[in-house]
């Protein structure tokens, strides 16, 4: 049986950073991920064969006023730009109706992205960790509170493993907690009622992605920005991976998960691309990679709960069950479970630094 000081579960960007943290405390740690590479929520692919920038198919942005994100990104050395948002944008409301565009940027938020693609962040985090205490493809299949310590079973190519610690963080979405590992055996209801009432954030959304050569949508006076009540993407924005280079569009599929499932990756890939000629003329058809993305596909991030609902943000107020979660020695780190920008990215790193606090001080008592 390995032990550590901490068991991480969840190798999203809440999971690496509450490892980066730990580590820098000279805090012993095991990080375990099912999925086959880190980043959770944050995928991407690269433009082209063999390129360096990716475009984004998870989170895309972030906010000036989010401080500990950018703190990050300086720590990493890694460089961010502003969403390119200068021209017009698009509308179209009915099929019958001709597409409007609508002159001027003005009144919009500013937002900013990760140059390179958010997969950056995921790469520059995982490169300073070690990576003996770091697996993939390792998925935790229950959790067990004994004698004032964890049992974290996990499973590896079939084979099962036990592993101790102290404490144990959960980098996972509420209601994954709530649903699996057994965690109902030693959660009370009321716990286990606010993490089940938790969407997981963005789960059951599909992205879109086209690559280009050349920006041709700023060559006609347009950001790139469109919206339609037509479809089959509702929302589109210019998804370049820097700010002059990696250039592309990308939207938001508002079709529902069942009807994507039906219509499959290539015909829906086909609607995107009429689309946006629709929109934005014929050289978007010119495409030199397309990539889809559904989230609802994925086991690991939705439930079957989060695909019947609308979105809406997380509401969990954690503070409400610290005095339990402190008993058990247990830390939740998911970005849903953060007491501030709840969902976002700099939620996951805010709910990741209260969880190692939490942690520090549990030690602190305890020796």
């Amino acid at each position: 049986m390995d032990a550590a000081e901490v068991v991480i579960i969840g190798g999203g960007i809440a999971g690496l950073y509450t490892a980066f943290t730990l580590q820098k405390a000279d805090v012993s740690y095991l990080l375990f991920e099912a999925k086959s590479t880190f980043g959770g929520r944050i995928a991407g692919q690269p433009l082209v064969t063999g390129s360096e920038l990716s475009v984004d198919l998870g989170p895309t942005w972030f906010w000036p006023h989010q401080k500990r994100l950018k703190l990050l990104l300086k720590e990493l050395h890694l460089e961010w730009f502003e969403q390119y948002s200068r021209g017009d944008a698009l509308y179209h409301l009915h099929p019958e109706e001709l597409v409007s565009r609508i002159s001027g940027d003005t009144g919009r938020i500013t937002s900013c992205r990760v140059k390179g693609g958010m997969q950056k962040l995921v790469f520059g985090l995982a490169a300073r960790l070690d990576p003996a205490s770091c697996k993939t493809g390792h998925a935790a299949t229950r959790i067990e509170r004994q004698n004032d310590s964890w049992r974290v079973t996990v499973e590896h190519q079939g084979q099962e493993k036990v592993i101790r610690a102290k404490q144990l963080v959960l980098a996972l979405p509420p209601r994954l907690i709530a649903g699996g590992l057994g965690a109902e055996q030693f959660l009370s209801r009321e716990l286990i009622n606010s993490l089940q009432a938790q969407q997981t954030w963005m789960s059951a959304q599909a992205k879109f992605v086209a690559v280009y050569k050349k920006p041709f949508w700023r060559n006609q006076g347009l950001s790139g920005d469109g919206f339609s009540r037509v479809g089959p993407l509702i929302e589109i924005h210019d998804g370049s991976s820097a700010a002059e280079s990696g250039f592309a569009l990308f939207g938001f599929i508002g079709l529902p998960p069942g009807v994507r499932s039906q219509l499959g990756d290539e015909q829906l890939t086909s609607l995107c691309l009429a689309q946006l000629e629709l929109l934005f003329g014929a050289e978007a058809q010119a495409a030199e990679a397309c990539y889809l993305k559904d989230w609802a596909q994925d086991k690991w991030v939705a439930t079957d709960q989060d695909i019947m609902e609308a979105p809406r943000h997380p509401t969990l107020v954690i503070a409400q069950h610290n005095e339990e979660l402190r008993s058990l020695g247990l830390h939740l780190a998911a970005s849903e479970c953060a007491p501030l920008e709840a969902g976002y990215l700099e939620g996951a790193l805010l709910a990741a630094d209260a969880a190692v606090q939490r942690f520090l001080d549990c030690s602190a008592e305890s020796g």
